[in-house]
C-alpha cells in the first residue's frame, strides 16, 4: 500500500498565520474599548485609551512572534533533516505560530462573549 504525505504548503500556513493576526489584532481593539488594565507597575489604563491599545497590539504582533521564532528555532533542530535548517525553521515558525494565535483568538473570543 502506497502512502500519500499529504502536506499543508508554507503558502497555506502563511495566509493563515495573517488572518490569524488580523483576527487576533481586532479583538484586541475590541476588547480595550471595553475594558481598562492594570499595568506591571500598578499603574491603570482606562478603557479605549490609546496606550492600552499600543500595548496590547505589540503584545499580539511583536512579543509573541518573536517568543515563537526563539521556540521554533530549537524545535527545527529535530524536524525533517531531509531539508535544510532555514526551510525547516519558516514551516516550523508558520506551524507554530498559527496554533499559537488559534488558542489566542479562541481566548479572545470566549472574553468578548463574556463581556457582552
Amino acid at each position: 500500500m502506497e502512502y500519500i504525505k499529504k502536506a499543508i504548503s508554507n503558502k497555506k500556513l502563511l495566509i493563515a498565520f495573517i488572518s490569524l493576526l488580523i483576527l487576533n489584532s481586532l479583538c484586541i481593539i475590541v476588547l480595550t474599548s471595553k475594558n481598562g488594565a492594570y499595568n506591571l507597575d500598578g499603574s491603570y489604563s482606562e478603557a479605549n485609551s490609546s496606550g492600552l491599545i499600543i500595548m496590547a497590539l505589540v503584545g499580539v504582533v511583536i512579543s509573541i512572534p518573536l517568543v515563537i521564532s526563539l521556540l521554533s528555532a530549537f524545535i527545527a533542530i529535530f524536524v525533517n533533516k531531509q531539508q535544510s535548517y532555514g526551510k525547516r525553521f519558516v514551516r516550523t515558525f508558520l506551524f507554530v505560530i498559527s496554533i499559537a494565535y488559534s488558542i489566542t483568538f479562541v481566548r479572545f473570543l470566549y472574553n468578548i462573549i463574556l463581556n457582552n
